[in-house]
């Protein structure tokens, strides 16, 4: 027979309520704002095949183009990249599982962690530069003029990055001497001019050794004209997320592992960091410091 919790109302006095002002005064904090999906900017490394970084120093590692003609990380290429990057659909990660059946019900471990695809939509140039570079991508990878395949070290792009941006909460945008030449002639205080901030920089995802695997179909018609987007699907490796070092923290002993823009630098996970000298346990009362 059910018997009434006695304790319901203690709980309930102790559960933290659902108030609308304090949700709303919460969220207003820069830091608990909503996030945004339209700031962000994409990046991409050249990978060897069109004159990256290790074309021709090493065996088997050779460049088939020179120059900048596909050059992904300057020019007009990298703005056709980043700035007609429509739609990104950033990276996920899963865990796989297996289970183990006792006595009662099964539980499931962690055994692995898989990544899947991403896809990035371009708007297309006139030109059809965009379609162009990954058409000679593709077909240096694998050509279909005699079937054989590149090394797959020449052809993934080392690095491919997409920085996420929030409004307002960077630096704050320095006045022009124009600006301020016009302001003063027209007899209005600097400090009654808003001061308007930059983007601010959130987050970091760089995946690695990235390569295209699909390039979608196009569709022409003659009804009312619309503009062409380019959908291109790409396999990675594996991605790291870089967040703020005030939202980061780092295991006990070990070397952090900040972003540092390098397409070569090395990656650590915590558990296959450095340690440094053991830290004695805390007797103090007091949580211990990581070694930073």
């Amino acid at each position: 027979m059910a018997t009434q919790n006695q304790n319901f109302k203690s709980v309930a006095r102790q559960t933290p309520k659902a108030s609308l002002n304090q949700m709303m005064g919460w969220f207003k904090n820069n830091k608990n704002a909503p996030s945004y999906s339209n700031r962000y900017t994409v990046q991409f490394s050249s990978p060897i095949i069109f004159g990256g970084a290790g074309a021709n120093n090493a065996e088997k590692k050779v460049a088939y183009y020179s120059g900048k003609t596909f050059a992904l990380e300057s020019g007009d290429n990298a703005n056709l990249l980043n700035f007609y990057a429509s739609t990104v659909a950033l990276p996920s990660r899963q865990v796989t599982t297996s289970s183990i059946t006792n006595i009662g019900s099964a539980y499931n471990y962690a055994t692995s962690s898989t990544f899947s695809q991403i896809q990035i939509d371009f708007l297309l140039p006139r030109s059809h530069a965009t379609r162009n570079i990954f058409e000679r991508w593709i077909q240096i990878m694998s050509s279909d003029a005699n079937q054989y395949t590149d090394y797959y070290d020449n052809y993934v792009c080392p690095s491919l990055k997409i920085f996420k941006w929030e409004r307002g909460g960077g630096n704050n945008i320095p006045y022009t001497q124009k600006f301020l030449d016009k302001i003063k002639s027209l007899g209005i205080k600097l400090e009654n001019v808003p001061q308007y901030k930059m983007d601010q920089l959130v987050g970091i995802y760089d995946l690695r050794n990235v390569f295209p695997f699909n390039i979608g179909s196009l569709s022409l018609t003659n009804d009312t004209a619309s503009t062409l987007n380019l959908s291109v699907g790409f396999y990675y490796e594996r991605y790291r997320f870089y967040a703020d070092d005030k939202f980061e923290d780092f295991p006990l002993g070990t070397r952090r592992t900040a972003f540092t823009g390098d397409p070569t630098s090395e990656w650590l996970d915590p558990s296959q960091a450095v340690y440094k000298e053991p830290i004695p346990a805390d007797t103090s009362g007091e949580s211990q410091t990581a070694v930073k």
